[in-house]
């Protein structure tokens, strides 16, 4: 397992939206994809990582494979569904390992390293920490709504809508406020205001593993760009 600094995880993902813009589908994708697949499980989150690399398989196996026997409307649809699953899933999946590998100190670290205004970092910072707290709050929602049999899937909201929204849809809200005016105070009172330069006790360096991958995604993006405007893939 290795550790990358937050810096280093945002030029990847800045690199990996460059790649989505310039570089059409196919090959390209799939090796950028294999490649998001090494760096997710060398930095630990092997679970959801490989989950992800086996759904964009089964997705390239439908247009491969299956699409062609297909046409009129259908193969349209699903061609053009395609397309735009293909350009965002390379930023989509290494998005979800750099939030996933990176603690929220880390990052307002990381940040404070390059001199970014207060006022782009704060809302980020509360942001990143706002939807695991909604997310916590909704698995409990979800708890209470199976204990009175009530569930949140469409055909649950249609025979009995009035039960669903006193069920989810309040409590949902009423959490958000709650969580929202939770994390302002909790910022507060860690000194977030405070106009002086930030200091941490964290380690926030550049190290060999940063220099590495960030020569493997550069070298693959010019790779995968004079490849594609040389007509060799």
């Amino acid at each position: 397992m290795i550790h990358l600094d937050p810096r280093t995880k945002i030029i990847l993902l800045i690199i990996t939206v460059i790649f989505s813009v310039y570089v059409p589908n196919g090959i390209f994708t799939s090796l950028w994809i294999a490649m998001i697949t090494v760096l997710g499980v060398m930095l630990g989150r092997i679970k959801k990582t490989v989950r992800a690399a086996i759904i964009f398989a089964a997705l390239m196996y439908i247009a491969v494979f299956l699409l062609p026997c297909l046409d009129g409307t259908i193969h349209t649809s699903l061609l053009v569904w395609l397309a735009l699953m293909f350009k965002c899933y390379p930023g989509f999946m290494l998005a979800s390992v750099v939030v996933g590998t990176t603690q929220i100190s880390e990052f307002m670290a990381a940040l404070a390293k390059w001199n970014i205004p207060k006022a782009l970092v704060i809302p980020l910072a509360i942001m990143f920490r706002y939807f695991p707290t909604v997310k916590e709050d909704w698995g409990f929602i979800k708890d209470a709504m199976a204990i009175r049999g009530i569930s949140a899937s469409p055909i649950c909201f249609l025979k009995n809508p009035g039960a669903v929204v006193d069920a989810l849809y309040t409590p949902i809200l009423v959490t958000a406020s709650r969580a929202a005016d939770e994390l302002s105070a909790s910022a507060i009172s860690r000194g977030i205001e405070n106009p002086g330069r930030r200091t941490s006790r964290l380690d926030i360096r550049f190290r060999p593993a940063d220099i590495a991958w960030l020569f493997i995604f550069i070298n693959a993006l010019v790779s995968a760009i004079i490849l594609n405007s040389g007509g060799v893939l």
